[in-house]
C-alpha cells in the first residue's frame, strides 16, 4: 500500500516511476482470498478503521462497496463463556477494569510493559482477563512486550471505538486501483541497495539492477530486522538502533467455511481472553455471504499455530471453535479451510509492529530520510494509528512529498553550478 500510494502521487507530478515488487500481486498484507468461498475473505488487512480514514477517498473513487461492523456488537469469550460484550460487562468481576483507559491516560512513572502496569493495578480475575485484551487484543506481543507509552503514541486503542468498515468486494481492489496505470515489476526480490546523497541502485537476487535519482523503500519491519536486504554503505546507527527497538510480532489466520452458521448473527467479532485464537470474525457479518469464520491470532498465540503447522494448527483452531461455541460440532459443518501464517512470509517475516518499554520516537527515525533513500511503510507511521492500512497509505504520500522536495533542491543546486 505504501508503495504503490507513493508511485501513484510521484507519478502525477510527472516523474518517471518504477515500483519493484517481490511478491506476485500488489498489497502486500492486504490480501484477499477468491478461491475459498464465492465470497471474498481476507487473509490479511481485514477492515477500513472508522468513518474519516484517509484511504476513504480511494475507496469510494473506486466504487468500492463497504458494510460497517461496530463495535458495538462485539461478543467476548471470557471465564470460559461466549457472551454478547455488555453482558459481561455486567459481572462483577470485571468491574475493577472498567477505570483502564482513565489509568493509560494518566499513568506516571516512566514507560513499563502492559504486564507491569497490570500489576500495578491490581487486576484479577475476569478483569484482568478483560484488562489484557484491552492492551494486547490488537497488538502482535505479549503483554511482557508491549510497552504502555507506545500503545498511546501509536494510538491503538482508538480501534475500540467508532466503526469498521469492510470491502464487500474485497480489500485487494484498493492497493489494485491506487496502481493502475503505474510500471508495476513483479517478481523482483531485492538483494541490496547502494545509496548515497545523489542516488540509489537497487539489484535484486536475479535480473537487472535499477538506478535512480531517488527511491523509497516500504520493506516491513519484519525484512529490515532480518537483515534479509543489504545496504551499501551501511545504514546509519540512528536508523538501525530503530530497526532494532521496534518489534514485529507474529499474525496468523485460519479461514473457515462452514454449511451453517452457529455463531450468533449479531456477532460482529468475538474476542477471547484466553486460547489458541485471539478473535473471530464472521466475515459475511452485515451481508448475505456465505458463513465463514476468519480464526485471528496475534503474538505468543500466533506464534504457536505457526510453530505447529498449517494442518496440526488447523486441528487446534477447530478444538478452540468447540470450545466458544459449544455443541457447534464444527468439523462436521466444515467445507473449506485455508491457514496463513504471516511470521513464515518472506516477503513480511510477520504481521504487523508494535512499541516495546522505550521506544516511543523509534517510528521517526525509521522514517528519516537516508540520502536519497526515503522510507515508508506502515511501521514508519504512528498516526492516526500505526501500522493499520491507512498508516501504510499516509506513509507513501509523505515519502513522496519528502522525494519531491529532494529532486527540486537537488534540481536547484544543479542549475546554480
Amino acid at each position: 500500500m505504501a508503495g504503490v500510494a507513493a508511485g501513484r502521487a510521484l507519478a502525477q507530478g510527472g516523474l518517471d516511476v518504477v515500483v519493484l515488487e517481490a511478491g506476485d500481486r500488489v498489497g502486500g498484507r492486504v490480501h484477499t482470498i477468491r478461491d475459498l468461498v464465492d465470497h471474498p475473505v481476507e487473509a490479511g488487512a481485514e477492515f477500513v478503521h472508522g468513518s474519516n480514514a484517509a484511504t476513504w477517498q480511494d475507496v469510494r473513487a473506486g466504487g468500492l462497496d463497504t458494510v460497517p461492523v461496530p463495535y458495538l456488537w462485539s461478543w467476548f469469550n471470557l471465564a470460559g463463556t461466549t457472551k454478547w460484550l455488555p453482558r459481561h460487562l455486567a459481572h462483577p468481576g470485571v468491574w475493577r477494569s472498567f477505570d483502564i483507559l482513565w489509568s493509560l491516560g494518566r499513568f506516571s512513572g516512566g514507560d513499563c510493559s502492559a504486564e507491569t502496569f497490570i500489576e500495578r493495578k491490581g487486576y484479577q480475575g475476569r478483569a484482568r482477563e478483560l484488562a489484557q485484551l484491552t492492551l494486547t487484543a490488537h497488538l502482535p506481543g505479549s503483554v511482557a512486550e508491549v510497552g504502555i507509552a507506545g500503545l498511546g503514541a501509536d494510538g491503538v486503542l482508538h480501534l475500540e471505538s467508532g466503526v469498521n468498515h469492510r470491502v464487500v468486494s474485497g480489500y485487494d481492489l484498493l492497493p489494485q486501483q491506487i496502481a493502475t496505470g503505474l510500471d508495476v515489476r513483479l517478481g523482483y526480490r531485492v538483494q541490496s541497495m547502494a545509496w548515497g546523497p545523489d542516488g540509489v541502485t537497487v539489484s535484486p537476487s536475479s535480473g537487472d539492477a535499477v538506478s535512480a535519482r531517488a527511491a523509497i523503500t516500504t520493506l516491513p519491519h519484519g525484512v529490515l530486522a532480518r537483515d534479509v536486504v543489504e545496504f551499501d554503505p551501511p545504514l546509519p546507527t540512528t536508523k538501525q538502533a530503530a530497526i532494532a527497538r521496534i518489534a514485529t510480532g507474529a499474525v496468523a489466520k485460519a479461514l473457515l467455511a462452514f454449511d451453517r452458521r452457529f455463531w450468533p448473527r449479531k456477532a460482529a467479532q468475538v474476542v477471547c481472553g484466553t486460547g489458541p485464537v485471539t478473535l473471530y470474525w464472521p466475515t459475511s457479518f452485515g451481508t448475505d455471504g456465505p458463513p465463514v469464520l476468519s480464526a485471528y491470532a496475534t503474538g505468543p498465540r500466533a506464534q504457536a499455530l505457526s510453530e505447529a503447522g498449517a494442518d496440526k494448527a488447523l486441528e487446534i483452531v477447530l478444538d478452540d471453535v468447540e470450545r466458544v461455541f459449544p455443541g457447534s460440532r464444527p468439523r462436521a459443518a466444515l467445507i473449506g479451510s485455508r491457514f496463513i501464517d504471516w511470521a513464515s512470509d518472506p516477503n513480511a517475516y510477520g504481521g504487523y509492529t508494535f512499541l516495546p518499554p522505550g521506544a516511543v520516537g523509534a517510528r521517526a527515525d525509521l522514517a528519516a530520510p537516508t540520502g536519497s533513500l526515503f522510507w515508508a511503510g506502515s511501521a514508519t507511521e504512528s498516526h492516526p494509528v500505526a501500522d493499520t492500512v491507512e498508516a501504510a497509505y499516509l506513509s507513501g504520500l509523505r515519502a513522496a512529498r519528502q522525494v519531491s522536495a529532494h529532486l527540486r533542491d537537488a534540481g536547484s543546486r544543479g542549475r546554480s553550478r
